[in-house]
């Protein structure tokens, strides 16, 4: 049971590597004004992370096998012998990568939240200035009166 544990976690490092890697992609995408690219690797992101927490529940599942009392791998240490250190340092990179993997996503997270405030700044912008303000031609030829922008009403009826 213990070298099928020491397998999740290696497969779990190389999920991570993975993440660290389309992580890189969707940032470059982000940077160079490619958003229409980013939803794929998001798909992918997000398949990559429901198999990681897959891989995480089915630890806990062997962890609970070998020792019901069990809350951490650490406390199976004794049952791993000498293949713990090869846990630990499994582990060890696991949280680095995590680490890494979350600061990178932060940065996505505020380069995606700036370009879309962005986008609606120009947005606005164009709003603003294409919306005529004084009377103009409507679609009889006439001038036509132009609405003005949706707002709240106040008051009694």
């Amino acid at each position: 049971m213990t070298q099928r544990i020491l397998e999740n976690l290696s497969r779990q490092y190389q999920a991570l590597k993975v993440l660290h890697y389309l992580q890189g992609e969707e940032f470059s995408h982000l940077k160079e004004f490619r958003p229409q690219s980013v939803g794929p690797l998001e798909f992918s992101i997000h398949e990559l992370m429901r198999q990681i927490m897959a891989e995480r529940q089915d630890v806990r599942r062997m962890m609970r096998e070998l020792n019901p009392g069990a809350m951490r791998l650490s406390d199976l240490a004794e049952l791993f012998g000498e293949d713990w250190d090869k846990a630990q340092s499994l582990l060890d990179q696991i949280d680095r990568f995590e680490q890494t993997c979350a600061k990178q996503a932060e940065k996505s997270y505020s380069l995606a939240l700036a370009l879309y405030d962005q986008s609606s700044g120009y947005v606005d912008f164009f709003r603003e200035k294409l919306t005529p303000v004084k009377t103009s031609y409507g679609r009889q030829g006439v001038f036509a009166k132009t609405k003005p922008a949706p707002s709240m009403l106040r008051g009694a009826l």
